[in-house]
C-alpha cells in the first residue's frame, strides 16, 4: 500500500482537546490530609491546619505553634463497565506522598499572625476501563474514520488499507465493512496537579481572621488508550477491502493506540475570612480566583491492520502543542459548631462550570467554537459537605466521619452520575507533641463513554474508589 505524508494528521491536535478535558481541570477535588479528609473536607468554618491553605486561608491565624505534618495515601479506583451486555471489572491502585507541609505563627503584640509553606498533591487521575464485547450492529469505528467530515481520519483509515477511494482524484472513501466486528479495548490514566502552597493569615480584630494563598501548580497526565475490532466470530469479510490493492484481502483485525500527554503548569489566588463567635460558633468564607493553566500536550497516534496475507502500520509520534485555559472562579462559605465532646462541621461551594474558557493557543474561531461548547454543556453547581469529630476524654482518641456530594456539571446528566463520598477517620496522639491521624474514603458514581460515534459503542461505568490517608504531625511545644 502505497504511503501518504501524514503531514495533516497534526491538525488532529487540534481537536484533541474538548469538554471533558476542561472539566478534569476544573472538577474538584478531595485529597487532603487525613484528619480534614476524614470530616468530609467540611472544615471551611472550622479551626485551622495546613489544609485551610486550601479550603480557607483565614484558619490558619488560629494556630498558635509551629506544626511540621506529612501524609501518605493509598488510591483505588474500580471501575465494573457493561458493553453491549458484556461486564468486566478492572481496578487499579497507586501509593504517594500527598502532603508535607511547615506552620510558623509569628510573635505579634496582639491577635495573631501565621504563615504556612508547603505542597499537597491535589488531583489523582488514576483510572483504567477495559470493555470486550460483539457488536451485532452495523457500526464501526472503522466506518466512522472512513465517513469522518476530518481528511486525516479517512486518509488515516486508507493508509491501513480499511477503505478505499471513490476515484482517483476524490477525497470521499468508501469501505465495505459495515459491523458485525468485535470490539475491545483498555483506556488507562494516570497523572497528577501538585499544589506548592505560601500562605498568611492574621487576626485583624478579636475573633476575626483573614488570609490568602498563592499555590502554584505543576503536575502530568497521561491517557493510553488501546482499541481493537475483530472480524470475530464469523469471519465476514473475506474479500478485498480496497480492489486497488489484493494485500487487503480477508480483513482480521484492527488496532488503534492514541495517547494523550500533558505538562501542566498553572497558579490561583485564595482569599479567606473566619469568625469565632463566642468560642461555640465558627463562620468562614472563601473565594477562589479563577485557576490560570498553561498545557503543553502531545498527540500521538499508532495504527495497525491486519489481513490474512499482510500488516499495515501508521506511527505518527505528535508534536508538543502548547495552549492555555482558566477554571471558574469558586464561592464557599461553612459553619461550625463546637459542642461538649462533638464538634459539627457543614459547607457549602458555589462554582459555574458554563465559566471554564479556553485562552489562547487556537485561532480565534476554534476559540469561539471550544467555549461555546463549554457554554452549551456545563452549567453551575452547589457542592456539599458535611462532617463531624467526637472526643473521647479516655483514652485520648477523636472518631471522625463526613460526607461529600460533588453534583455533575454536565447539563443532561442525573443524579447518578454525582460523585458521593463517605468519610471516617480516628486522631490520637503518639506522644505529647506527636499526632496520628487515619481517614477512609468511598466513593461511587456513574460514568458512560463512547468509542466513537454517539451511544452505537458505548460503556456503561459504575465506579467506586477506595483511598486511605494517614498523616502525622509534629507540634513544636
Amino acid at each position: 500500500m502505497k504511503k501518504l505524508f501524514l503531514i495533516f494528521l497534526i491538525s488532529s491536535i487540534v481537536l484533541a482537546q474538548n469538554y471533558n478535558d476542561a472539566y478534569r481541570l476544573g472538577e474538584q477535588t478531595i485529597d487532603f490530609d487525613a484528619k480534614t479528609l476524614s470530616v468530609g473536607n467540611s472544615s471551611i468554618g472550622a479551626l485551622g491546619n495546613f489544609s485551610s491553605a486550601i479550603i480557607n486561608p483565614a484558619g490558619l491565624g488560629t494556630i498558635k505553634r509551629d506544626v511540621l505534618s506529612i501524609s501518605f495515601n493509598s488510591n483505588g479506583f474500580e471501575n465494573n463497565a457493561d458493553f453491549l451486555n458484556n461486564s468486566m471489572t478492572s481496578d487499579k491502585r497507586n501509593s504517594n506522598t500527598n502532603h508535607l507541609s511547615i506552620i510558623l505563627p509569628l510573635p505579634v503584640r496582639k491577635g495573631s499572625a501565621t504563615i504556612a509553606f508547603g505542597y499537597n498533591q491535589s488531583r489523582d487521575f488514576t483510572s483504567i476501563l477495559k470493555f470486550n464485547s460483539f457488536n451485532n450492529a452495523n457500526n464501526s469505528m472503522i466506518q466512522n474514520l472512513t465517513n469522518s467530515n476530518f481528511i486525516p481520519d479517512r486518509e488515516f483509515a486508507w493508509e491501513l488499507g480499511l477503505n478505499s477511494r471513490i476515484n482517483e482524484d476524490s477525497d470521499e472513501y468508501q469501505t465495505p465493512i459495515s459491523g458485525k466486528l468485535t470490539q475491545s479495548g483498555e483506556i488507562i490514566e494516570n497523572g497528577f496537579t501538585n499544589n506548592w502552597l505560601m500562605s498568611g493569615a492574621v487576626e485583624v480584630a478579636k475573633n476575626l481572621f483573614i488570609g490568602a494563598t498563592i499555590n502554584i501548580i505543576s503536575g502530568e497526565y497521561l491517557k493510553n488508550r488501546d482499541y481493537y475490532e475483530e472480524d470475530l466470530p464469523n469471519n465476514t469479510y473475506t474479500g478485498l477491502i480496497d480492489p486497488d490493492y489484493p494485500e487487503t484481502e480477508d480483513f482480521q483485525s484492527f488496532y488503534l493506540n492514541d495517547i494523550v500527554d500533558w505538562d501542566i503548569n498553572g497558579w490561583d489566588f485564595r482569599l479567606g475570612l473566619l469568625y469565632n463567635f463566642n468560642n461555640l460558633l465558627n463562620f468562614g468564607a472563601t473565594i477562589k480566583l479563577p485557576t490560570s493553566y498553561v498545557i503543553e500536550e502531545k498527540y500521538s497516534i499508532y495504527g495497525k491492520s491486519e489481513f490474512v496475507n499482510n500488516t499495515y502500520t501508521v506511527d505518527y509520534p505528535g508534536d508538543w502543542f502548547e495552549y492555555k485555559f482558566t477554571t471558574p472562579m469558586e464561592l464557599s462559605g461553612g459553619i461550625s459548631a463546637s459542642l461538649p465532646l462533638v464538634n459539627l462541621n457543614a459547607s457549602i461551594k458555589f462554582v459555574d462550570y458554563s465559566q471554564m474558557e479556553y485562552k489562547e493557543g487556537f485561532d480565534k474561531s476554534e476559540l469561539i467554537e471550544k467555549n461555546n461548547q463549554i457554554n452549551e454543556i456545563f452549567e453551575s453547581t452547589l457542592n456539599w459537605n458535611l462532617g463531624a469529630e467526637f472526643t473521647l476524654p479516655y483514652p485520648s482518641l477523636k472518631i471522625r466521619g463526613g460526607f461529600i456530594y460533588l453534583p455533575s456539571p454536565y447539563k443532561d446528566d442525573t443524579s447518578e452520575y454525582d460523585k458521593k463520598y463517605l468519610t471516617a477517620g480516628l486522631g490520637f496522639p503518639l506522644a505529647k507533641s506527636l499526632i496520628i491521624d487515619f481517614a477512609y474514603v468511598y466513593g461511587w458514581w456513574k460514568n458512560f463513554g463512547d468509542n466513537y460515534g454517539y451511544e452505537v459503542s458505548r460503556t456503561y461505568q459504575d465506579i467506586e474508589i477506595n483511598k486511605f490517608v494517614l498523616s502525622a504531625s509534629y507540634v513544636f511545644m
